[in-house]
Order: C-alpha cells, then structure tokens, then sequence
C-alpha cells in the first residue's frame, strides 16, 4: 500500500513537474515576439529629393504596421541602386526612369512617383542664360550619379564637350554656397521644387538669389534622340529669383523591388504608397505628382512586380 501510494505520489509530482516547465516554456515563448522583419532601401546623397522622400516612405511604412520596416541607405543614387537591385544588394531603390530603361527586362517596378526637375542654376545677376553659354566655364554636374549622367548629356546635346568646361563635384547641400563664393558659375541639381535646400531666406547663396537656365531646346534634342523618358515641363516663374516661367525637363522617379521580394511585401507598400500619399509629398513642393492609383501604374516600360500588380488590381487600377 504505501510502495502504491508513494509511487502514485511520485507519479503525480512527475506530471506536476512536466506541467510547469511547459508552462513556462509556453509562457517564455509567448513574451519573445518574431523579430520584425526589415528591408534596404536605396536613396541616394544626403539630403537629396531622393533622400527625403525616402525618410518620409521609412516613416510612412511604420505609423502604417504593416509586419516590416524598411532600411534607408545613403548611395551614390540611381546607377548604384540599379546595379544594387540587380545584384539582390538593395530590396528597393529609387532610380530615374532614364537610368533604369536600359535593363527594364530584369527589373521590377512597384510605382511611379513623381516627376523629377532638372535644374540648372547660375547667380540671379549671371550673364548666363543658356547650357550653350557654359563653354569654359567652372561648372558642377551634381554629386549623385543620375544628376551628373543628365547633366553630361545635357552638354552633349548643347554642342560642348566635357573638355570645353571644368567640372567641380557640389553636393545638393553645397550648391548655394558655391554659386555665392563663384566656385561654379552654374550648377545642376535634381528633385521637386523649390527644392528645399535652394532656400535663401537664411542669407544662404549669392546676394542676387538664384535663376534656373532655360532647357527647352535641350528638352527637345534629349526627347528626339532617346524618347519621351525626358519630358517637357514649366516651371513657375515665382521660383527662386525667376521672374518668367522657364523650360525644363523632366524625369519619372520609379521605385523598383527586387524581383524576388515577397509579393505581400511589395503589396503592403503599393497600400502606404495609396492611401499615404499626403504624407509622401514635401511640404511646399509644386508640380506634377504621381501619387494617386492611376498614375502610379505607368512605369514607363518597366514591369510591375507581382505584388505591386495584385495591389493595383484590388485598388482598381
């Protein structure tokens, strides 16, 4: 009787035993979360248009909750993040629709976002009023790999030769400087407009502000020679220190995924990109903007990734 009775203690106490450590091994579980899951995101130069809208996108995909972050990186710009994306090195990436044409058969877009301006800038009293007048000036293409690519073809097709002009490398944060100290007589840059590191009420730039040159005949012999990726646009003529509308040209900002991202990744980006789009646009910013169901399809040839199309289809796009 007793040997039953202790062994039947013994029995319960072993049961008792098992109960508890699965508990707490239920419990232990419980309060350890799935780590969440992050994905890169190439931009481009500090402070770039490409720059901030991706901070504003970062933000955006973490007030939204959709299961994952993603992670900006500083890159050289378009050329970078295309090669990244192709090489599985980034998961998205902001490239130019010039840029990433050339290789649209092995890549995939999740959107079109908005227009991106070529600016080139000179001092507001500058006797410089085309890319033609630049011969044997001190110029600057830009610091990111897409502006200084435009801006070599923008010689091009204006007849100067790269020789005929000396080049200094300003960074989009450096260009007012620059152009008040006259390190560069003219200087492109890139993004929305105004774009908010041109602003001059600091007392930042040259004393005369700045104006824009007037790159309609460049517009022209870009489109006729490599299609209609370079669009004709006007800009304003309140902008900087223009006092008429000027010319200008302008260029899709496509987002593009790695073609093997998981299509619900992609998917919950395209719903921020939708029903986010007030939060994407930086404040002031004029001109044409993509952000809507009906413009963010057309990605100029590239096609959409399998997760972006689902997402436009349930959005009735």
């Amino acid at each position: 009787m007793n040997l039953i009775h202790s062994s039947g203690k013994q029995l319960s106490r072993r049961r008792l035993l098992t109960a508890t450590a699965a508990a707490t091994a239920g419990g232990l579980l419980g309060s350890c979360s799935a780590p969440t899951r992050q994905f890169t995101f190439g931009t481009a130069e500090n402070r770039g248009f490409f720059y901030d809208f991706g901070q504003s996108l970062t933000a955006a995909v973490a007030r939204a909750g959709v299961g994952f972050t993603l992670e900006p990186k500083i890159t050289d710009g378009s050329v970078e993040n295309l090669d990244s994306v192709l090489a599985g090195r980034l998961d998205f990436a902001l490239v130019l629709a010039d840029v990433a044409l050339p290789e649209r058969e092995n890549l995939k877009a999740v959107g079109r976002l908005y227009l991106n301006y070529l600016q080139f800038a000179v001092a507001g009293n500058s006797s410089v009023r085309s890319v033609s007048q630049l011969r044997g000036k001190v110029i600057s293409l830009g610091a990111s790999s897409a502006t200084i690519r435009a801006g070599r073809l923008l010689l091009e097709v204006a007849g100067i030769k790269e020789s005929e002009v000396t080049i200094r490398q300003v960074p989009i944060t450096g260009v007012l400087d620059a152009l008040a100290t006259r390190d560069v007589e003219a200087a492109l840059f890139a993004g929305g407009v105004p774009h908010p590191q041109m602003e001059a009420s600091t007392g930042r730039g040259p004393s005369s502000g700045i104006r824009l040159l007037d790159l309609s005949a460049e517009q022209r012999a870009l489109q006729a020679q490599y299609g209609p990726v370079y669009q004709p646009v006007t800009l304003p003529k309140s902008l900087y220190a223009s006092g008429t509308e000027i010319a200008s040209v302008g260029i899709s900002t496509i987002l593009l995924a790695r073609p093997n991202l998981p299509n619900d990744v992609v998917n919950r980006i395209v719903d921020v990109l939708v029903t986010r789009s007030a939060e994407l646009v930086p404040p002031g910013a004029v001109g044409i903007q993509f952000l809507d169901t009906r413009s963010l399809i057309y990605t100029s040839g590239i096609p959409l990734h399998p997760g972006a199309a689902e997402a436009y289809k349930r959005n009735h796009a």
